[in-house]
């Protein structure tokens, strides 16, 4: 950061929502991480959820002594994305952070639109962090807006592909692609306590989906998927299906009337799922797309196997091709892996293990945030330097 500051500096993260997703957890470990550096705060423009993880998530910022402001209840679209930009404005004159930070749609475009509550240029550098390989999918047109709203800032991916996707998004939409020195990748980290894997207690396999139950993540093939996998093993499975989104009713409809000998349970949210992740035979992500996904991270360093869709965003996790991975949306694919692993939990247990060394090594929480303690002085600098050329012009004019 600044040497000629000799305060802390300060960062304001900028979330869709304490609730269920990858984004806000990277955004909290970081935090975490660079207190005792940075005075951080948190903008979660959709509030708090009231649920295990929402609770969880604000407790981890209170015990940190991080403030959290909150933005609106309203639908982004139906006039959330203005009242949440003129609530971020507020807290932002508040706090007045030198560095505000980005994590996703909801967040940039809140930003994005908080731009056109001040006269010129905002006065804090921005940097953002792309989290998925898909951009914008549902606000396509909002989405080159706010492209144009915040293209000043200093973007990182969370893998190759997802700046690779925001490149491809510019220009498609006829924006110019980012100059390197704009643009950077910042693997992100996980936490795990450095704890042996726990031993398999008998009894049947035990298979897990978390997340948003979304199309996104492939819940939709959820039910077909398990069936078919059924079909082909004569051993037993329990199957736990935790998350919550637009999906929730279709999955609960299926967990009723299901008929098969494997059990199938639909359940909250699970709070400090890294913890838990131990207690499972299997991971299951049929995702269509990803970021970089944060919970196989850390299935991997619990020594859990993870079945997953052989995409960019899960195929960057392993060192080599994943273990147990099947193309996007092939069911009978993803069910012969799922059958396997309940066939013989203990060799798959064994293989997982052998994954977990060079999983930590790459995804450490420590080398995440020296890397973008790096990005916050950068972006501070660079809008120093522009901030100066601009009073310069205006001096002269």
């Amino acid at each position: 950061m600044s040497a000629a500051s000799s305060r802390r500096p300060r960062v304001m993260h900028v979330v869709a929502k304490l609730h269920l997703g990858g984004s806000e957890v990277v955004a909290i470990s970081l935090a975490e991480a660079l207190r005792g550096e940075v005075d951080f705060s948190f903008f979660a423009v959709l509030g708090i959820e009231d649920d295990p993880v929402g609770r969880d998530m604000k407790a981890r910022l209170d015990r940190a002594g991080i403030p959290v402001y909150t933005g609106t209840s309203l639908d982004m679209k139906r006039g959330g994305m203005l009242v949440g930009a003129w609530q971020l404005r507020r807290a932002l004159r508040r706090v007045r952070p030198d560095v505000v930070h980005l994590h996703t749609d909801i967040p940039d475009a809140t930003y994005g639109a908080s731009t056109l509550f001040v006269p010129g240029r905002p006065p804090e550098a921005v940097v953002r962090t792309v989290h998925n390989t898909t951009l914008w999918p549902k606000w396509d047109r909002i989405g080159a807006w706010v492209e144009r709203r915040i293209e000043h800032g200093r973007m990182v991916g969370v893998s190759d592909a997802s700046l690779e996707a925001l490149q491809v998004f510019r220009e498609r939409h006829g924006l110019r692609r980012l100059p390197a020195e704009q643009t950077g990748v910042i693997l992100n980290g996980v936490s795990v306590p450095p704890t042996a894997p726990a031993e398999r207690t008998p009894g049947p396999a035990r298979l897990l989906f978390a997340g948003r139950l979304e199309p996104q993540k492939g819940v939709d093939l959820l039910p077909a998927i398990i069936e078919r996998a059924e079909a082909l093993t004569d051993r037993d499975a329990e199957v736990t299906v935790a998350g919550a989104g637009a999906l929730a009713p279709m999955l609960s409809d299926w967990a009723a009337r299901a008929r098969g000998r494997w059990k199938v349970t639909l359940a909250a949210p699970i709070a400090g799922l890294n913890l838990r992740l131990r207690d499972y035979d299997a991971l299951l992500m049929p995702s269509r797309h990803e970021g970089l996904a944060l919970t196989c991270i850390e299935c991997v360093l619990a020594g859990t196997p993870v079945i997953v869709s052989d995409i960019d965003g899960l195929r960057e996790i392993f060192p080599a091709r994943p273990p147990l991975s099947s193309p996007p949306e092939d069911v009978e694919r993803f069910a012969r892996l799922v059958a396997d692993v309940v066939t013989d939990p203990d060799r798959h247990r064994q293989e997982a293990r052998t994954l977990i060394a060079p999983t930590r090594e790459r995804f450490g929480v420590e080398r995440m945030a020296r890397d973008y303690l790096r990005w916050y002085g950068s972006a501070e600098r660079a809008e120093a330097s522009e901030g100066q050329v601009t009073r310069e012009r205006s001096r002269r004019a």
